[in-house]
């Protein structure tokens, strides 16, 4: 049997020390089966008594609040708060956490945090706690500007922006610190971009106090949906469910032509459906598939790409979609079940085009599957995947069916979870391994917290100077009124912006500057969001800074830009798709049921098109010229099934016509259709 990831117990090794990613919503912990050095890693300090006691404490404190807020516990026993005086609270703690085992920089790593960063900590809370105690005054002379609302702000603002770089760096720091400049200083500006007079007393006070900056919707949503499902999947890989997802993917997938890379697109689309980071999913299945990819033929840039792709797609399938779906909705004032059920077939689209070209190429390459010694057995594999559906299916049924919501859904997953756990002696752990659950979750979510908070930022700065909605103007006017311009303008924007910056904050700041102008075309606010979404994820995958490429291509040691170069192959499906969907709302489920059925129909025969196309292979090759016309043919039927559901057959004649000649010419079409 191949060494594979483990999720049981407390932080797992390598041979390069420990692992875990920043950002991910579950847990990170691989093995490294190459012994190589793990591309991604925290920077954090392992803390010694008494400060581990007083980290372990306030982790502990962000789920247990999130679970009283989110259920509406307190409210049963006559305990009324502000939802401002929670986030409050949960931002303070997540800023004192990050100062605790965060270090000021990473030549400065120890044990015992220096005398600065324990002063920091202390002051996030001191804030944190002046708001929390005092809000009842504070919300009702929220107008007037006191010198204790001035202090208290600068000194949260500060504390937010340092825990952020020593996070990220200064990618997300110099967006909040550009927020804040322009609204200062843009009344010296003339054209689109001047501003009123803006006093920088109101300027802070209004960021960290007010209801429409850092203590608004998204971190709302951090403080409750996202910790919630931070909580679910920490559970669930306490308990064996990431072994249990892992070992029925190389099991079903495994044995299959190209298996290794048919397991990275599923073990990849599980995880990361349920992960906030892809880095962390490509770090997490890729010490795995890659190799395994590398040993049945696959060159390494398509190994890392087939990883890189597969990992990055899990942030636009649903039920989680990199917590972005729930502030879509909370955006959209639509249940969550709506944003979710839209986002179904565009993804199924794209991992679709991904297996498609993965088995057409490895058919045409005469590619075997792994060896059928390394791969767990199915039917064991099969039965242990019975125990972790059942959590699944009571999420799914309680957010879909009772339309609870997302929050109460996920806690009661992770109940039922626990449930299972004690009952099982396979899944059941020692009641410290619970406990240490509940930490990991909390300095899981500190992360996205903290961004979602300098997001807040933007979105008070961009509230304060109406920059959103004189930039939306600009926008139409540069585009003419044309759909197809704005649609492409904003592409390009949001690749930019979303380089090295968190997908989340990205969607944030972009429905903000750009959400007006697409409004005002009448385009559908589902796929307007879900534009906007789609090609902040996909910066990911897009030169020059493709992060999930370079996380893939230091596992798969293959030339980065070569890697992403085949990345953008296999993801081509995921740069077209938001543009249709934005044209023919039927892709988001939306419309009639023959307007429906004629978009899934005609989607799935363009990415079976396209994909033959880019691979060159059906039932035998495929000339050049026969390939063009193919692409050619894919990707003007995603758009022409807008304009009449008959348009949906064309595709499916080329297919067959195509499939047909070939087959009369002698070509073997089996296994180069369905999958083997």
């Amino acid at each position: 049997m191949m060494r594979r990831a483990t999720s049981r117990g407390d932080t797992v090794t390598d041979r390069s020390g420990p692992v875990k990613a920043a950002g991910a919503i579950l847990p990170v912990r691989v093995h490294t089966p190459t012994g190589g050095q793990t591309p991604v890693q925290e920077n954090n300090r392992v803390l010694k008594r008494p400060y581990r006691y007083v980290y372990e404490v306030l982790a502990i404190i962000l789920p247990i609040a999130a679970l009283i807020y989110s259920l509406q516990l307190l409210p049963r026993f006559g305990i009324i708060i502000y939802k401002e005086q929670y986030l409050t609270l949960f931002i303070a703690i997540c800023v004192a956490i990050s100062f605790l085992v965060k270090p000021f920089s990473k030549s400065q790593v120890r044990e015992t945090p220096p005398w600065y960063d324990i002063i920091g900590a202390v002051l996030a809370l001191i804030v944190g706690g002046y708001i929390f105690l005092n809000y009842d005054e504070i919300v009702r002379s929220l107008g007037l500007i006191t010198t204790d609302k001035v202090i208290v702000s600068v000194i949260g603002i500060v504390l937010l922006l340092e825990v952020a770089r020593r996070h990220v760096g200064w990618t997300m720091v110099s967006v909040g610190l550009l927020a804040l400049g322009y609204a200062y200083f843009g009344h010296y500006l003339s054209g689109m971009f001047e501003t009123r007079v803006i006093r920088w007393d109101r300027l802070v006070t209004y960021n960290y106090l007010g209801t429409g900056a850092i203590f608004g919707t998204p971190v709302y949503v951090a403080a409750t949906i996202v910790t919630s499902f931070v909580v679910f999947g920490q559970v669930l890989f306490l308990v064996g469910g990431g072994d249990a997802i892992s070992d029925f993917a190389f099991a079903l997938m495994g044995r299959r032509k190209g298996g290794p890379a048919k397991v990275a697109i599923m073990s990849s689309a599980l995880f990361g459906s349920l992960s906030g980071s892809a880095s962390a999913n490509v770090a997490t299945t890729g010490m795995l598939t890659i190799p395994m990819m590398r040993k049945v033929g696959y060159s390494p840039e398509r190994a890392g790409a087939v990883e890189a792709v597969a990992s990055t797609g899990g942030l636009v399938l649903p039920p989680v979609m990199a917590a972005t779906g729930f502030l879509m909705a909370e955006f959209l004032a639509v249940p969550y079940a709506t944003v979710a059920i839209a986002a179904a077939v565009p993804a199924l689209l794209f991992y679709f085009c991904v297996y498609l070209q993965v088995h057409l190429e490895a058919v045409k390459a005469s590619m075997e599957g792994a060896d059928a010694t390394e791969l767990p057995d199915l039917r064991d594999a099969g039965r242990r995947m019975i125990p972790v559906a059942v959590p699944f299916a009571i999420l799914l049924w309680t957010l879909f069916g009772w339309n609870w919501n997302p929050a109460a859904s996920a806690f009661a997953a992770s109940f039922a979870t626990i449930l299972m756990s004690l009952v099982l002696p396979s899944m059941r752990r020692p009641a410290r391994a619970y406990v240490r659950t509940f930490v990991e979750a909390g300095e899981a979510t500190v992360f996205i917290a903290i961004m979602c908070a300098i997001a807040g930022i933007v979105v008070g700065c961009l509230g304060l100077t109406g920059l959103g909605s004189s930039l939306s103007q600009n926008l139409i006017a540069a585009s003419g009124g044309s759909i197809w311009l704005l649609l492409i303008f904003s592409a390009i924007g949001c690749i930019i912006l979303g380089m090295g910056v968190p997908v989340t904050a990205t969607y944030i700041i972009l429905v903000i500057l750009i959400g007006p102008a697409f409004e005002q075309l009448g385009i559908n606010k589902m796929g307007a969001h879900m534009f906007i979404f789609y090609f902040g994820t996909l910066s990911f995958l897009t030169p020059p800074v493709c992060l999930s490429v370079f996380v893939a291509s230091s596992i798969a040691r293959s030339a980065p830009m070569k890697t992403a170069l085949e990345a953008l192959k296999l993801a081509v499906v995921a740069y077209i798709i938001p543009f249709a969907f934005v044209l023919n709302p039927a892709f988001l489920l939306q419309g009639t049921l023959v307007e429906i059925g004629a978009a899934i129909i005609g989607g799935v025969a363009s990415v079976f098109l396209i994909s033959a196309g880019l691979v060159g292979y059906l039932a035998r090759r495929v000339s050049v010229v026969m390939r063009l016309v193919l692409i050619a043919i894919g990707v003007a039927s995603f758009f022409l099934t807008g304009l009449h559901p008959a348009f949906a057959l064309l595709p499916l004649a080329a297919i067959v016509l195509l499939y047909g000649q070939q087959k009369l010419m002698g070509g073997s079409a089996a296994g180069a259709v369905v999958g083997s």
